[in-house]
């Protein structure tokens, strides 16, 4: 099967030393005991998970590859990494009990650990945000709870997906009205993915402001 398009688009957002980041490649033990293939990019600061929320084997059967191949995901790991963190992509198998065994690997070594987030993720990074220290949510789809941790979310002003900013600003309201720690921004206009399709500085701007605030909480 040919790879859909929709994996080969870039990350509308480039910054110096990016495309000289150090890849290796590792594993770690998943849900089921068996291990998982994972990368990491770069090699100091601390760690960022761009956390899968849907089935490899799903994914690959529509799309023609697996999410860490993606050309967004490569591309925002090293992103990630050249803005002085360490960034991890995986595989998985289950997504739920996968990503709380990813977490817990990467946090048994001491070192804070954050998580990058998209889309159709949400819900998945949502149940395992508590075994990390901060999270950056992109027009996120989301549930009818919030964890206690720090978290960035970006809302795509116009974004064309049925319900989901109707169910993010609910999201929102109820974090507020609970207090918990979370920061929004509204993308006035911008669509559902528009770091891979808005070619514009609020574009980046908005992307920064997210590296920043993982930098700021994760130390």
């Amino acid at each position: 099967m040919s790879r859909h398009e929709v994996t080969t688009r870039r990350l509308l957002y480039e910054i110096p030393g990016m495309q000289s980041v150090q890849v290796r490649d590792d594993s770690f033990t998943g849900a089921d005991g068996q291990p998982l293939p994972m990368k990491i990019y770069g090699t100091h600061g601390p760690i960022v998970v761009i956390l899968a929320g849907y089935p490899d084997a799903g994914v690959l059967k529509h799309v023609g590859c697996k999410f860490m191949e993606y050309e967004w995901t490569i591309n925002m790991a090293q992103v990630i990494a050249a803005s002085g963190m360490t960034a991890i992509t995986h595989s998985n198998r289950d997504p739920l009990p996968d990503a709380k065994a990813l977490l817990e690997h990467l946090s048994a070594a001491g070192r804070k650990v954050g998580i990058w987030s998209v889309s159709g993720h949400g819900p998945v990074v949502l149940e395992a945000a508590p075994k990390a220290a901060a999270a950056v949510l992109i027009n996120p789809v989301t549930k009818d709870f919030c964890p206690g941790i720090p978290l960035f979310v970006v809302r795509a002003g116009h974004d064309e997906t049925p319900g989901l900013n109707l169910a993010l600003d609910q999201f929102v309201t109820r974090a507020l009205a609970e207090d918990k720690p979370v920061t929004l921004v509204n993308y006035p206009g911008a669509p559902h993915a528009f770091d891979l399709s808005l070619d514009a500085p609020e574009t980046r701007r908005i992307l920064q402001q997210g590296l920043d605030f993982l930098r700021a909480n994760l130390g």
